[in-house]
């Protein structure tokens, strides 16, 4: 397709015969207002393979395409996904497994997270900036989800505002931390709200699923510390953290789909092991 960039493509399933083509875009493919008025102005509602008008009923079977001029300009550089690791995509999101070390975004040098799914739309003829909609720190690994548009992200922003977003961890802690807690210690004037539970305790450190309540910068790292626990491969908040990586590790997300009438999503990481086990061998 000549000097054109695919943003959204899909066939027309049954349940959505009969529908306008322009809504089709903006409901299933998950098309901005914004974007949309911009297909529609440069002939890029296309209805197997042809331009279409945004009022157009769809059949089932018909195959839609909503592209844009190339000049469609990226917010970021794109990186090579060659190292990407997928776990979950549709039209209007994309969960990653981050690796420790790696950003989650990066405007300047191009080496983060979005930066890698950039190029790994690209590869695929789709050119979009990919949006994180939480946060997860560099030295930290596991689930980040970016959306694909703006309305997606401001849809799943008001899920994580409203508590409605489910985020489990494995940690690793100093110490022997034995019993369940709560960690109530607001951060930077805001409420903050920390679940901890042990997995298992050794001589020296405790395993540990963390649950967030709240999304606070670096909130698991400040509360483990405050309780007297910080986390294995800590250098910010507590002495001695070492050159290990940071024993952080996002398993889960689970949220109700925006774009699917509330069906729960639930997108998991497995853990690492091996890049725990100099903490646990000792």
């Amino acid at each position: 397709m000549e000097d054109k960039v695919i943003l959204a493509e899909a066939e027309v399933e049954a349940p959505w015969a009969g529908w306008e083509l322009g809504a089709f875009a903006r409901q299933r493919l998950g098309i901005s207002s914004r974007r949309l008025q911009k297909a529609v102005r440069t002939r890029g509602l296309l209805v197997n393979g042809r331009p279409a008008h945004s009022k157009s009923k769809l059949r089932q079977g018909d195959f839609v395409q909503v592209v844009l001029p190339a000049q469609e300009q990226l917010k970021l550089p794109a990186a090579s996904p060659a190292e990407l690791v997928i776990l979950y995509e549709d039209a209007w999101l994309l969960a990653i497994d981050k690796p420790a070390g790696l950003p989650s975004y990066s405007v300047q040098d191009g080496r983060g997270a979005a930066n890698q799914v950039a190029g790994f739309f690209l590869a695929k003829g789709i050119r979009l900036t990919p949006r994180p909609v939480h946060r997860l720190d560099t030295p930290a690994s596991g689930v980040l989800v970016f959306a694909k548009d703006a309305a997606v992200q401001a849809a799943l922003t008001e899920l994580w505002g409203a508590g409605r977003v489910r985020r489990c961890y494995y940690a690793i802690c100093q110490g022997q931390l034995e019993k369940p807690a709560e960690i109530d210690l607001p951060l930077d004037g805001h409420p903050a709200l920390t679940k901890v539970a042990p997995l298992q305790v050794h001589p020296h450190c405790t395993e540990l699923a963390v649950e967030i309540l709240t999304g606070r910068t670096h909130q698991i790292r400040r509360h483990l510390a405050a309780l007297g626990h910080p986390l294995m491969g800590e250098r910010r908040y507590a002495a001695g953290g070492g050159n290990q990586r940071l024993a952080l590790h996002h398993t889960e997300v689970s949220l109700p789909h925006p774009k699917k009438n509330g069906e729960q999503l639930q997108i998991c990481s497995p853990i690492p092991r091996d890049e725990f086990r100099s903490y646990l061998c000792r």
